[in-house]
């Protein structure tokens, strides 16, 4: 057992809470570990799912800010740290002004990135709240969910999502370019 998994055994729901407010660990780890907790210590499903979003929600708040008042200043020092090609985030940027809500959807896999750009380029602050809202409480149903049903193994879907989360990427942008042609025909 690692340090972080006997700190979330020994808080439960504010371990979940702090530990997903954070960002110290990976998400899927986090809400699958969540999900066996659930399963073997009477704690209640809903309410660690509740705890789970409204940790998540406040940490992409606190980033959502930093973007939006400390904005391209801010954001030059961080493309500079983290070794981002400015093209990268031009395209990042125009994706967020075009598609807004709808981009932030992918949220959960590039978390600190996003809340930080939807500051940044002053996207309202309700269509990031409801779209970072939505986007996390389907992740977290997928990696709870597992947790709870594998139990003691529930380090093995997490692991997958890590390993293959490039693939997941790809198969939610194919599947929102299929149904935007698919509703484009129709009308």
């Amino acid at each position: 057992m690692t340090n972080w998994q006997i700190w979330m055994d020994q808080y439960g729901y504010l371990g979940v809470f702090l530990a997903l407010f954070a960002h110290f660990i990976p998400t899927e780890l986090i809400m699958s570990y969540a999900g066996f907790l659930v399963a073997t210590n009477q704690l209640s499903y809903v309410l660690m799912l509740a705890t789970g979003v409204i940790g998540f929600i406040l940490s992409q708040l606190v980033l959502y800010g930093l973007g939006y008042f400390g904005g391209e200043r801010l954001l030059h020092v961080l493309t500079k740290w983290l070794h981002v090609r400015p093209d990268r985030l031009q395209r990042a940027e125009h994706n967020l002004h075009q598609y807004g809500g709808w981009y932030l959807l992918l949220s959960p896999l590039w978390k600190t990135v996003f809340a930080f750009g939807a500051g940044t380029v002053r996207i309202r602050w309700t269509t990031f709240l409801l779209s970072t809202a939505l986007s996390f409480t389907v992740w977290s149903l997928l990696f709870m969910t597992s947790g709870y049903y594998l139990q003691e193994r529930w380090n093995l879907i997490a692991t997958f999502a890590m390993k293959h989360v490039s693939w997941m990427v790809v198969f939610v942008v194919l599947s929102v370019l299929v149904i935007r042609c698919w509703s484009r025909k129709r009308d």
